[in-house]
């Protein structure tokens, strides 16, 4: 299998793989010695829809078959690409199985509200748990909410049994993953709160990973609360993922988002007035259809008043079946531009945080090598360092570090004591 794009998308190949050894279908050793290649595929943004579409055309005398969101919502595209792939939707993930038996050229599109049961996804000590499929927005730019349909969550009895199954499996860092984990439980009476209230009341040693979530409007001042007092648990990395995408109120209604500048700017406060140290990630697009010079420099200026820990920058992509795809588009020059801009504003903010920490003694965990020299750890506000010397004897450990440098991503600090 080969998978493409978010945390959702790996914890979904899982489930796949499942299926598959349930009917007795072994996942070969290498590609090349493999009969059927399956592609997870994702069509979030241009760049990535490129990636999979020469993946998938690059696999001559191999049964391949494409899933994932662009088999969803893009299936003519897959098939002028990649003309004998077979193209399974992600509903109708139980019908692998009898694709990969029948040969090529299977269509399996039917529509639906069948998912794959969730699995945890592991990569060393992290396994990642998949929440809820779908969403509740309708953001003008957005093809994943069309790939993944309406909100469908994981019950939480559920949840909490893949995770003490994750931790049972000596899992450290349990990452619940969801388009939007803010909206869990929606449809089925639940929330996120209530769901980490669960978790976190699971006995072991391990840190939870809350995904993205949208900053909640001021009308939702309850789900505020409900996570700050969430977060309160020692076993919540404080790590808050929320998305500004514009500074710009203007853009924000224009892309359909359901929040203004203001609630971005007040959850943050209220993240950092409850925990100081706390780690707040955020995504931008930059170049969406009608934003001006004016707009751009009100996304720099939120940037700069809000100091986000880690800053995903992406240039707008027009994705087919979307409004936004038909308004007058931004000059790819422009947008490049301004791309460059808030990559420097990015590095000088993401600095400055990191540079606070240099010359302090922290407290970190352990996840493994970092090249041969260096050992990848976190602390509990999910910020990454980098120590030396590296000895395999601390992996899966709690250490003592003192910071001696950093760079705009990580700190990097020497080994003291465990």
């Amino acid at each position: 299998m080969k998978t493409f794009g978010c945390e959702s998308n790996r914890a979904d190949t899982e489930a796949i793989l499942l299926i598959l050894s349930g009917s007795g279908i072994p996942l070969a050793p290498s590609e090349a010695s493999a009969d059927a290649v399956i592609v997870n595929s994702c069509t979030v943004r241009g760049e990535t829809e490129r990636k999979v579409l020469k993946y998938a055309s690059s696999l001559p005398g191999k049964h391949v078959i494409v899933t994932g969101c662009m088999a969803a919502v893009q299936p003519a595209l897959i098939r002028a690409n990649a003309p004998s792939a077979s193209i399974v939707s992600p509903n109708n993930a139980s019908s692998l199985p009898s694709v990969i038996r029948e040969g090529r050229h299977a269509l399996a599109l039917r529509p639906g509200t069948a998912k794959p049961d969730p699995a945890p996804f592991a990569r060393g000590l992290v396994y990642t748990i998949p929440i809820s499929r779908g969403c509740t927005g309708s953001c003008s730019y957005c093809i994943v909410r069309l790939a993944r349909g309406s909100l469908m969550s994981t019950p939480p009895a559920r949840v909490a049994m893949l995770a003490e199954e994750a931790v049972r499996a000596g899992a450290h860092e349990i990452r619940l993953a969801a388009q939007d984990t803010g909206i869990y439980g929606a449809d089925i009476g639940s929330s996120l709160p209530e769901l980490l209230g669960i978790v976190t009341s699971l006995g072991g040693d391990f840190r939870v990973r809350v995904g993205m979530f949208n900053p909640p409007p001021a009308s939702q001042s309850a789900l505020l609360g409900g996570l700050l007092g969430a977060y309160s648990s020692e076993k919540v990395y404080r790590f808050a993922h929320m998305p500004l995408q514009s500074g710009s109120g203007g853009v924000l209604a224009a892309m359909g988002r359901r929040y203004a500048p203001s609630d971005f700017l007040g959850a943050v406060s209220a993240f950092r007035g409850r925990f100081p140290d706390v780690t707040i990630a955020t995504d931008i697009i930059v170049g969406y259809p009608g934003e001006s010079e004016e707009d751009f420099g009100l996304t720099v200026a939120a940037v700069l008043d809000a100091r986000p820990g880690k800053i995903h920058i992406a240039r707008f992509s027009p994705r087919p079946h979307t409004p936004a795809a038909t308004l007058p588009q931004v000059p790819e020059h422009v947008k490049k531009r301004r791309s460059r801009e808030l990559a420097a504003v990015k590095r000088q903010v993401q600095l400055s945080n990191n540079e606070r920490w240099v010359g302090s003694t922290i407290e970190a965990f352990v996840f493994g090598a970092a090249g041969a020299q260096s050992m990848a750890a976190r602390m509990d506000n999910y910020k990454p360092v980098l120590i030396t010397p590296c000895s395999p004897a601390l992996f899966g450990t709690r250490v003592t570090v003192e910071v001696d440098s950093c760079s705009p991503f990580s700190l990097r600090g020497s080994f003291t004591r465990r």
